[in-house]
């Protein structure tokens, strides 16, 4: 007997539970995040080679209509079957996400964390200065090892705060998800400031819109679609919360994999051609004690980030209103914190997207730490500073991601969320 299409199509979303994160807090909001000396200071020692960073700064320039027209296609929800490629991402510690490539032919392997800010893609060279070598002492691309290198002959010398990544251009084989993609365009970097130092990180998977000066080519993403390995211009992203004992992290390459949420997604068009970046209504407390952003703001889904960022005045007073006391920490780690034995009674953050209220619990917007041989609850809601003139009012990072299936639509140039799945500790 055949099923009414509405029927399957709600028999075949998989129900389950809330996301709920707690992340080794580096407390202090900056445009930059994190430097590699301050990201890992105080953090656990542990024996895997999982230990990543992820620092890239990027030009915000706009790609042409026409480059987001190569890959538009009709509108499609990727579900209720799973489409695209799976990727296992390793977690360190709630902070970031990363995954393993291979470069060249035959295949040198690097640890990369995906980055939802800029489409490329670089590795470390094997050219950099010898001081630069024995600086930061990780993997490193050898063009001349690689049978199916080719060179780019163009250069890139980009600032992001303190950091300064130079380099240049290369084509070379590259495989991700079991998938090998021809003549795929990245960066060699030849420097790299106060970036790597003390991780076992390699370099950046570029996921996101805005493009280098004089890169022209396409990113993974858009070479695996023109190379037909994956069906569309999408991937979505599922993140576990460190030791919550349920499965791996995954990126999906090409689609979305309903196994890991709960609901249909909510969509929201992006407002900028070169961010991943949308339209709220408004954010409020559950409790009804406080609405903030309350014409409307813009926000942006940043994976570098592991907090959420927002105005300063507006972070101050939600901060205060669920409660939190004002503390200065070591180091310019001051923040808000709770009593930790109160944070199951605080009100859900709701933010309102596109009228679908998208809620975090305080389980996913603090986090437990150690100060002075003290267990304390601190915000993961953080003062963004300062901003510059168009740049989004609220930066929704890894705490967000990990409540929220995302899925990241460049084809039809809009944004999904999909209450993450649960699932129970093994």
């Amino acid at each position: 007997m055949n099923l009414p299409l509405a029927l399957f199509s709600v028999l075949t979303l998989i129900s389950v539970c809330e996301a709920y994160s707690i992340g080794f807090p580096h407390l202090q909001a900056r445009r930059t995040v994190w430097q590699g000396t301050r990201f890992t200071k105080g953090l656990p020692i542990v024996g895997q080679a999982n230990q990543r960073t992820q620092i890239v700064g990027q030009a915000n320039q706009r790609p042409s209509q026409s480059f987001f027209q190569r890959f538009r296609s009709t509108k499609q929800d990727f579900l209720p079957k799973p489409t695209g490629r799976d990727e296992i991402l390793i977690n360190y510690f709630d902070e970031l996400y990363s995954c393993p490539i291979t470069i060249g032919t035959p295949g040198q392997e690097f640890n990369v964390a995906f980055d939802t800010r800029s489409s490329m893609t670089w590795v470390p060279s094997i050219h950099a200065p010898p001081r630069y070598r024995r600086m930061h002492k990780y993997k490193r691309y050898n063009n001349e090892s690689s049978i199916t290198y080719t060179t780019n002959n163009k250069n890139f010398d980009v600032i992001d705060d303190s950091n300064r990544i130079t380099g240049h251009f290369s084509r070379d084989s590259l495989k991700i998800a079991d998938v090998t993609i021809k003549k795929q365009s990245f960066g060699e970097t030849l420097l790299e400031t106060n970036m790597f130092r003390g991780t076992t990180n390699d370099g950046i998977l570029g996921l996101g819109l805005s493009k280098l000066d004089g890169e022209e080519e396409l990113s993974v993403l858009d070479n695996m679609v023109s190379q037909g390995l994956v069906p569309a211009p999408v991937f979505s992203v599922y993140l576990n919360r460190y030791g919550s004992g349920g499965p791996e992290s995954v990126l999906t390459l090409g689609g979305t994999n309903p196994y890991y949420c709960e609901e249909e997604f909510t969509f929201v068009d992006l407002t900028v051609p070169h961010r991943w970046q949308f339209n709220i209504d408004r954010v409020q407390l559950s409790s009804g004690g406080g609405i903030f952003c309350e014409s409307g703001c813009q926000a942006m889904v940043d994976s570098r980030s592991s907090f959420i960022a927002g105005p300063t005045e507006e972070t101050r007073a939600l901060n205060q209103q669920l409660g939190g006391k004002w503390f200065k920490g070591p180091q310019g780690l001051s923040n808000y914190k709770f009593d930790c034995s109160e944070v199951d009674d605080l009100p859900d953050v709701e933010f309102i997207v596109n009228g679908k209220k998208l809620s975090l619990s305080s389980r996913d917007y603090t986090a437990e730490m150690e100060l002075y041989g003290e267990t304390i609850c601190v915000s993961r809601i953080l003062s963004m500073g300062w901003r510059e003139s168009g740049e989004p009012d609220w930066i929704l990072g890894l705490n967000f991601m990990r409540a929220y299936y995302t899925q990241f639509d460049k084809g039809n140039r809009r944004i999904g969320f999909a209450k993450a799945r649960s699932f129970p500790k093994i």
